[in-house]
């Protein structure tokens, strides 16, 4: 094994084995290559069987390069057993050996975000709750913040200051209650199961320290409290432990990260020893210097300022435009320019931007100039409705207890079974102790049609001569033989609809990816492809072998790289993303910070004068983002292309302008007319609507406090909540 390939200090990080390592890695500083090296120098030098390495990523396709890598490093040592893969996967595969211990069945289904939002819409009308300002993806979020805390229903019913959260306490808990019964686990379980066995079950826990003796963590910097508190449990005995990562690149912060996790490593675990990698091998000093500008604002991180032997490079292009239809079209004619000189393969650009709504002007641009494009979190291939009803019944098979599985097939395709149906068939099941699908052995005593009844012997039929081929079919043949008993070829190809046309490809496409899932897993059963299915993200599902121009949203980009970055839309209110605290503007300037060093050669900034927003027609005024000015001039190129742009279409552009002044004025007139007035002193109430310059019109659904200090809670076009100080909030009441 060579060690000479990496620099001193990235040697030193590989080497120390004694003590507990945390490696600060900025950008672009080789942190993968770095360990990649060290699992396998702990390997190599036999200090660890490949089988007791347990490697943590955040993306299956990390922990697929970290193998392939190991791998590389040393042909001679078959490392297939070590343990590399996502905090989810890990647990997921923890829980599957485990989850007798837990009440659970190894054959436990794991719901995503489509998923939990279902079965809390079903829990809301079944028990016809209906919350003001609240929906099915709020408390799903709610619930999501709750676990990450380690706060269970009754802590939170304990802790309601309001009859709003108790109520949606009460929620949680039937929710998990639904989730237990039907053998089910959110993506937030899979983190905290773990923790439960290892605390209820100590004997567990000693097994897995004992299996897992070095462990590694990528990433670290995003890890949330289960993520950390799973790391401390298997490694904080015997103290073997190297965590990596950039607390400049932290930004989950919304989804529950917590920075601190890496700020106090070292007051965890004993007598640490820190590396710093500063030394960055992709990006050229400009960019890394125009970077370092912004995020050497926040005060909470470690010091370190990122070098390069790289040339100085391209100065930091910033172009004003019009609206996002004139930034499109200026970023789109700049990629075709720039085939010819910096990189000719339209793989090589991407643009970033803060939310995915951002890229319908893209879209537009690119579909009119022919060129190729990916957009990567756009609508998921496994969420499709399509794909999503024939994972529904492959689950069911798998776990015959999923409520929401069985909930979503009962009647598809159309089989005459509706909702009065369907609760008799629930009632059935409750009385019988078990769950829906229990209920269907007594489909005679059922008070339905004699046609529903001869249809639920049919769906159960089907069901139980698959369910027959699961220990001796592979997933591929036992998906193909559900699709044709369903006749769903003839089902979409005959409505003529390229739609449904569309839908169908889908399907084929999905019995693509499960004839290649087996041919590449042999051994692999069908709850092996729906565990692999649950827990993909959208960087796993990426074809980055595609030529054609990505975009995708800042936080996607994460542990990328690009020769030509494009950044879209920095203004205030969108990038940075405004915020109620400081801690979150030290989040924008990080998100910043990362997408700037995704860059290998050049970097572009653009911003608009004028932006459509949140679904509305006409276009709202906005403001330069401060990120801009943060970086010194003279790294900045002011792109001139503007002037000449706009003057070539300038009856166009007239045209919008009026567009604009006209929508301005009706709202003045509108406001006037309605004798709009200030709210005074925080004079607030729910139910109030409200002008915001930013963010239009909104409804006040919740008031906290009196006067200046009052906390409202503001739902303005687009389902877009925010939290204001009323002092501070500039609001026009409008009734």
């Amino acid at each position: 094994m060579n060690l000479t390939e990496l620099n001193n200090e990235q040697r030193d990080a590989v080497i120390e084995t004694k003590y507990p390592v945390l490696i600060f890695a900025g950008a672009g500083s080789g942190k993968t290559r770095v360990l990649a090296h060290k699992i396998a120098h702990l390997i190599n030098e036999q200090l660890f069987q490949p089988q007791n390495v347990l490697a943590v990523t955040f993306t299956n396709k990390a922990a697929k390069e970290m193998k392939i890598r190991v791998q590389s490093i040393l042909p001679q040592i078959d490392v297939r057993s070590m343990n590399v893969g996502t905090f989810h996967s890990i647990a997921a595969r923890i829980l599957r050996h485990e989850a007798k211990y837990l009440g659970f069945t190894s054959a436990f289904s794991i719901y995503d975000t489509d998923d939990s939002q279902k079965l809390i819409k079903d829990i809301m009308n079944e028990h016809q709750v209906n919350i003001d300002g609240v929906n099915p993806k709020s408390i799903r979020s709610f619930i999501s913040k709750m676990k990450n805390k380690f706060n269970k229903p009754e802590d939170v019913q304990a802790s309601a200051i309001n009859n709003k959260i108790n109520q949606i306490s009460e929620i949680y808990r039937i929710y998990q209650e639904k989730l237990i019964s039907s053998n089910a686990m959110d993506f937030d379980d899979l983190l905290l199961y773990p923790i439960d066995l290892f605390v209820k079950f100590p004997e567990r826990l000693q097994y897995y320290q004992k299996l897992f003796q070095y462990v590694l963590v990528d990433e670290y910097q995003d890890t949330n409290k289960p993520q950390f508190e799973f790391i401390r449990l298997l490694a904080f005995k015997h103290q073997n432990v190297t965590v990596v990562g950039d607390d400049d690149q932290s930004i989950y912060g919304w989804r529950g990260a917590d920075i601190q996790n890496i700020l106090n490593f070292e007051n965890i675990f004993s007598k640490v020893k820190i590396f710093k990698l500063e030394q960055n091998y992709r990006s050229t000093q400009n960019i890394l210097q125009a970077a370092h500008s912004v995020v050497e604002q926040n005060t909470d991180r470690a010091e370190k300022k990122l070098w390069t032997n790289n040339d100085v490079g391209d100065k930091i292009s910033v172009f004003e435009a019009f609206d996002e239809r004139d930034e499109a079209k200026y970023i789109v004619s700049n990629i075709q320019k720039l085939r010819n000189r910096i990189a000719n393969s339209f793989t090589d650009y991407a643009i970033l931007y803060r939310t995915n709504a951002q890229s319908r002007a893209f879209e537009e641009s690119f579909i009119q100039q022919g060129i190729p494009y990916t957009i990567v979190g756009g609508t998921k291939f496994y969420a499709r409705k399509e794909i999503k009803d024939i994972l529904a019944y492959l689950r069911l098979l798998v776990n015959e207890k999923d409520e929401v599985s069985f909930n979503r097939i009962i009647n598809f395709p159309t089989r005459g079974i509706g909702g009065t149906t369907l609760e008799k068939i629930k009632y059935r099941g409750s009385q019988l102790g078990g769950s829906s699908w229990d209920a269907l052995d007594g489909i005679e005593s059922l008070e339905i049609r004699a046609q529903q009844k001869k249809s639920l012997f049919q769906f159960k039929g089907l069901l139980e001569k698959l369910k027959s081929m699961l220990s001796s079919h592979s997933p591929f043949d036992i998906a193909k033989m559900l699709i044709q008993e369903l006749h769903l070829e003839n089902y979409y190809t005959s409505q003529n609809s390229p739609e449904d046309a569309d839908r169908w490809n889908n399907i084929e496409e999905l019995l693509l990816g499960i004839q290649t899932f087996c041919d590449d897993k042999p051994e692999a059963v069908l709850s092996d492809f729906l565990e692999n299915v649950s827990l993909q993200t959208d960087i796993d599902n990426w074809n980055d072998s595609e030529n054609s121009v990505t975009l995708m949203t800042l936080h996607s980009a994460k542990g990328l790289e690009f020769p030509v970055v494009f950044i879209a839309g920095l203004e205030e209110g969108l990038f940075p993303m405004w915020m109620d605290d400081e801690r979150n503007m030290d989040e924008e300037r990080r998100l910043f910070y990362v997408g700037v060093t995704r860059a290998m050669k050049k970097v572009f900034l653009t911003h608009a004068k004028f932006r459509r927003r949140y679904g509305g027609d006409s276009a709202i005024p906005m403001l330069k983002s401060e990120f801009i000015d943060l970086i010194p001039e003279d790294l900045l190129l002011l792109d001139s292309t503007k002037r000449k742009q706009w003057d070539t279409s300038a009856n166009d552009y007239r045209k919008r302008i009026e567009e604009i002044r006209s929508y301005a004025k009706a709202e003045s007139a509108s406001a006037a007319s309605k004798q709009s007035t200030s709210a005074g002193n925080g004079d607030y109430q729910t139910g109030q609507i409200v002008q915001h310059k930013l963010w239009g019109k909104g409804k006040v659904i919740d008031v906290e406090g009196i006067g200046e200090k009052a906390k409202l809670t503001i739902l303005f076009a687009g389902n877009v909540n925010k939290k204001l100080i009323a002092g501070y909030a500039n609001l026009k009441v409008i009734s």
